[in-house]
């Protein structure tokens, strides 16, 4: 009899494990920014219940899919959660630029606060997270500076944009190493699509730094509820330069919803990708 039952549940559990992934995977939607169509994917959490929500955005250029595997993992744990390509890169229409990449931000909340939207994939719209890793941490914060609509920030290494254009008026060398590895990045050799040369972009980079310095535009954010990650070991993104000053801001502009947690890893998170889903879905579900 006990040998059945082991029998019983050795072919029980691959279908339940099945039946669960599947409810995983991603399901693409029709998401237009600027009326382009975003390359995006929506994973459902499992269940009826009207569930939290993850906007998760991708690095520069990042990849196509899911991140880390995050979209997988925390919607099995019960989060939603919402990943696009930004405009002008990988199979996403339009061209990139900063200003575009914070209008998709903004155009994938409002997708989510449509009623269609909220009852397809049960959305519970008082807890919409936006978040992303590297630059799609800058964008969140940044985005967020000029939206008054984006409560919840996650950022997972996050740039804070003007602390590179600073270097590049400081540093030749610094500009010249970044401008090469940039154009390798760009249409035809890469998946970014310019609307102008790779020179005009760095030049709008640096003209316009005050825009995108999330320290001076603090004030901006100290109201909302913010998670900042990042690495130790992190030498594309470092923490003195890029995560502490804008914290150290906001503990000064006495923010009270402002977390921080750093881990013994670098930028890719790879030594500690379960505890990364486990800080991301604790906070998110607080």
């Amino acid at each position: 009899m006990k040998q059945i039952k082991k029998l019983v549940i050795v072919l029980i559990l691959p279908i339940f494990t099945s039946i669960a992934y599947s409810q995983t995977k991603p399901v693409k939607i029709d998401l237009f920014s600027n009326g382009n169509k975003l390359n995006a994917d929506f994973y459902q959490a499992i269940g009826s219940d009207n569930y939290p929500t993850f906007i998760l955005l991708p690095g520069m250029p990042g990849g196509e899919g899911d991140i880390f595997g995050l979209g997988m993992k925390l919607s099995s744990s019960g989060i939603n959660v919402l990943i696009f390509n930004f405009q002008g890169t990988h199979s996403s229409e339009g061209t990139s630029s900063f200003e575009n990449a914070m209008e998709d931000v903004g155009t994938a909340y409002i997708f989510l606060k449509k009623k269609e939207n909220i009852e397809r994939f049960n959305i519970d719209t008082s807890n919409i997270v936006t978040g992303g890793w590297s630059y799609g941490g800058a964008m969140a914060l940044t985005a967020a500076i000029y939206n008054p609509d984006i409560k919840r920030i996650i950022s997972i290494a996050g740039a804070d944009e003007s602390v590179f254009a600073q270097r590049f008026k400081s540093d030749s060398a610094y500009y010249k190493m970044f401008h090469k590895m940039m154009g390798e990045l760009i249409y035809p050799k890469g998946s970014i699509k310019l609307k102008g040369d790779i020179d005009s972009v760095f030049e709008k980079w640096i003209s316009n730094q005050d825009n995108y310095d999330q320290v001076k535009h603090a004030d901006a954010l100290k109201d909302r509820d913010i998670l900042l990650l990042g690495g130790w070991k992190d030498h594309n993104i470092v923490l003195e330069d890029h995560i502490l000053p804008l914290y150290r801001k906001l503990q000064e502009l006495k923010a009270e919803n402002v977390k921080i947690q750093v881990f013994d890893t670098g930028h890719g998170f790879v030594n500690v990708k379960g505890e990364l889903v486990e800080t991301l879905a604790r906070w998110i579900k607080e």
